[in-house]
């Protein structure tokens, strides 16, 4: 019966070792999707605060850098078009998941509008 055993702790490690393999790897893609996601609400926020202002400051850009620094992220990009406000967003990713995606930042881009409400006839 020994004979018959033979090899058998082998495939188990190698089993063991593909199984923890996966595991890390699908962990790094739902933190790759959760970290992406993150970064696009926080675009969607700055730019409605921005356009937000758009009425009261017509530079809304400051309003824009300052909302994504309290979500500790940065405004790349900000460029104002009549009453419509387009941001770029980046955030660095942790160290772990930036070696896993070969990425150390993650980016979203984002539109807010003002749509003036027609006046009651």
């Amino acid at each position: 019966m020994v004979s018959d055993e033979r090899g058998a702790a082998g495939l188990l490690l190698v089993g063991g070792a593909l199984v923890a393999a996966a595991v890390v790897a699908a962990g790094a893609l739902v933190a790759g999707v959760v970290g992406h996601s993150r970064v696009e609400a926080a675009a969607d926020m700055v730019a409605l605060a921005a356009a937000g202002q758009l009425l009261l400051d017509p530079q809304p850009c400051d309003t824009a850098a300052r909302v994504a620094g309290d979500n500790d992220v940065h405004l790349a990009g900000c460029d104002v078009d009549g009453l419509a406000v387009s941001v770029t967003i980046e955030a660095d990713l942790p160290a772990v998941l930036a070696e896993a995606m070969g990425d150390r930042r993650a980016s979203a881009r984002a539109r807010a509008e003002l749509v003036p409400r027609p006046h009651p006839s």
